[in-house]
């Protein structure tokens, strides 16, 4: 579908939440029931199309068990349109080579069977495709390919879908004559087909008269397709609807009509969950208020900046899931391929194997058959044998497995703990980015109203007031770029390079970024937190980002001793971390300090091997200490050694880690 106006058509094809679960449940409840091969891959076909804009995940999988069944029983029809359904799924996840791939599949089976339908269909999803890459001339190439298909079909359904896709192509091409014809004849499709959704024609029709400046016919087509939006109750399209009129009124300077149906507009937008249309109601009210009730104006301003972000907020989270969609496929494809090479060696060793014992059994019975028995017992020995290897080799292969991936988990829960920090520490900033820009705003008002009564000193005054609240802006935005570049560097993968550091900042930096994820998940939590850094340190040469995960798992582990201490509610207690730095002729060290619960002799006899953890299922993989013992001691040829003794306190003989680092 091409890009122009491509919300109407995503407005009518939101179906309720409830409705399209209803949908999916009665799906799902059919393929529990004895079917046909074709007729069970065409429910999978609609089940995936029910999910693919909510769950494109799931959608995905009832797609590929199609597309295995139609293969498996020669279901041509079906393969052709599954592989479309799952082209279309790419396309909604950006994985646009992907999909270009399973389209352009689709189209092969569809022309070998000569299944014009599917390929028809396919031809239009390849023009929605390249309409989105932004390459019109391509789109138009396919969508006129699904116009004739659909003639020839008799489709008039389908045939009015290009049409009104070609249209949208030519107004984005600004060749507003060949859109007005496309759309117009579409519209008359809509007509013969008595389309219940056909204000759709209406409003492109509109917004092109809109962008020819003709505004009494944009305003006649706009108000034909009111009636239409209210009687399928759509107020998706209504509210876009009465959008488009208001800024046509504005356009023709008819204030009071722009502010009404820009009020109706954001009232229907925001009652169903339509933020870019609130936000773009509260852009042109906020103009429009602009000088008659500034304070109206601010208020719809506000409305639209909130909007705003919370739409740039959506747009991370779908990129996120994209990317997670990616990543599942990406494995998805890494187990199949895997599956298929070991399969081959199953099949070349079992033929290997059958053709020994075959040669074996014949020259054991050829030479002697009275050695049968003897014989038959030796190799039922070598059966078992290889079975337990296998089962040992495969045994092997699992734990390593789940050695990466609890590797992995410890290396993201590391990053989710520095993800908290982080978000602390960034506020601040942020706090004084906003409230310096709200001041300023105010500013500019004030200095709109000297400059107006021409008082020029006062007018010098308060954009002397101004440039210092930009300049504090701007040392704000740097602070807070800084943040994030820090962050961005703890998160990307260690090059194993090593630099001069100053280990004095490195642990100062991780133990407040630790605190500061540990207050983000218990705000209720207070630690003392006392370090003693020798300023004589000299820079070290180590690896930063491997240093700082040590320090930030150490540190971790204090907090979490001390909070388990503090829950046992003794009276007097005060929850205390201690950080110290220290040169010696040799080296620096480093020691981190608690005043937590301890360790028996038991624990800290195990606490270094990898996978004991004293921590309840699911807070701990037992690979913390684990790891950084391996990056101390082997990634920079120093030392982390233990004391603890169980109820003690650090002053004494309490919990201490204590990392040294040769110079």
């Amino acid at each position: 579908m091409g890009r122009f106006l491509t919300f109407l058509f995503a407005g009518l094809c939101c179906c309720p939440a409830m409705a399209q679960q209803s949908l999916s449940d009665s799906l799902q409840r059919r393929l529990e029931t004895p079917l046909a091969d074709t007729l069970r891959v065409q429910i999978l076909d609609q089940l995936s199309r029910s999910l693919m804009y909510s769950k494109p995940l799931t959608a995905m999988q009832y797609a590929q068990q199609g597309l295995k069944l139609a293969g498996r029983t020669g279901d041509q029809r079906g393969e052709a349109r599954i592989l479309n359904r799952i082209g279309t799924i790419f396309r909604l996840t950006a994985n646009y080579d992907r999909s270009l791939e399973a389209h352009l599949q689709s189209v092969e089976v569809a022309t070998a069977n000569e299944d014009s339908d599917a390929l028809a269909r396919t031809y239009n999803n390849l023009g929605n495709l390249y309409s989105e890459q932004k390459n019109s001339p391509k789109a138009i190439e396919y969508y006129r390919q699904t116009a004739h298909l659909a003639s020839q079909l008799g489709n008039l359904s389908l045939q009015r879908i290009a049409r009104s896709n070609i249209g949208s192509e030519y107004a984005i091409l600004n060749r507003l004559d060949s859109a007005l014809i496309y759309t117009q004849i579409a519209y008359q499709d809509a007509l013969r087909l008595k389309a219940p959704d056909r204000q759709i024609e209406l409003m492109i029709l509109a917004n092109i008269h809109k962008r020819m400046n003709r505004h009494p016919q944009a305003l006649l087509y706009y108000r034909q397709s009111i009636p239409m939006s209210v009687a399928v109750k759509n107020d998706r399209t209504l509210s876009q609807t009465y959008l488009e009129m208001a800024e046509v009124f504005r356009a023709v300077q008819q204030t009071d009509s722009a502010v009404r149906y820009a009020q109706k507009s954001l009232k229907l937008a925001q009652s169903a969950a339509m933020p870019t249309t609130v936000q773009k109601a509260g852009v042109l009210l906020s103009e429009l208020y602009e000088g008659a009730d500034p304070r109206r104006s601010l208020g719809y301003l506000k409305l639209a900046s909130t909007t705003k972000d919370s739409l740039v907020n959506e747009e991370k989270v779908k990129s996120f899931q994209n990317i997670e969609f990616s990543e599942k496929m990406r494995l998805d494809d890494a187990v199949r391929l895997e599956e298929n090479y070991r399969t081959r060696i199953t099949l070349y060793l079992l033929a290997a194997g059958l053709g020994a014992l075959l040669l074996i059994a014949a020259i054991l019975y050829r030479n002697n058959r009275q050695k049968q028995k003897a014989n038959r017992l030796l190799q039922t020995q070598r059966d078992e044998i290889a079975a337990q290897r296998q089962k040992a080799e495969q045994a092997l292969t699992e734990l390593k497995a789940t050695q990466a991936q609890l590797i992995q988990k410890e290396k993201l829960a590391s990053l989710g703990e520095l993800t908290a920090g982080i978000a602390h520490e960034i506020q601040n900033p942020l706090n004084f980015v906003n409230n310096f820009s709200e001041v300023s705003t105010e500013l500019v008002d004030e200095l709109g109203e000297e400059l107006a009564k021409g008082d020029l000193d006062e007018a010098r005054s308060l954009a002397h007031d101004l440039r210092q609240n930009l300049q504090r802006i701007n040392q704000n935005g740097q602070r807070a770029s800084n943040i994030v570049r820090g962050m961005l560097e703890h998160a990307r993968a260690s090059t194993g390079e090593r630099q001069p550091t100053n280990l004095n900042t490195l642990a100062e930096e991780y133990l407040r970024l630790a605190y500061h994820g540990l207050r983000a998940k218990d705000k209720d939590v207070n630690v003392t937190m006392k370090t003693e850094f020798d300023t004589s340190l000299v820079p070290v040469n180590m690896v930063g980002q491997d240093m700082g995960r040590v320090l930030l798992n150490l540190f971790n582990n204090a907090f979490y001793a001390v909070r388990l201490r503090q829950k046992q509610g003794e009276a007097g207690y005060v929850p205390t971390v201690w950080v110290r730095t220290r040169s010696t002729p040799n080296g620096v060290h480093i020691s981190v300090c608690d005043n937590g619960t301890g360790m028996p002799e038991s624990v800290k006899a195990k606490v270094f091997q990898p996978f004991f953890t004293t921590k309840p299922t699911g807070e701990g993989t037992g690979l913390g200490l684990s790891l950084s013992y391996d990056i101390v001691t082997k990634g920079h040829g120093g030392t982390l050694e233990v004391t603890s003794v169980e109820g003690a306190t650090c002053e004494g003989v309490g919990t201490e880690f204590v990392i040294r680092l040769p110079i």
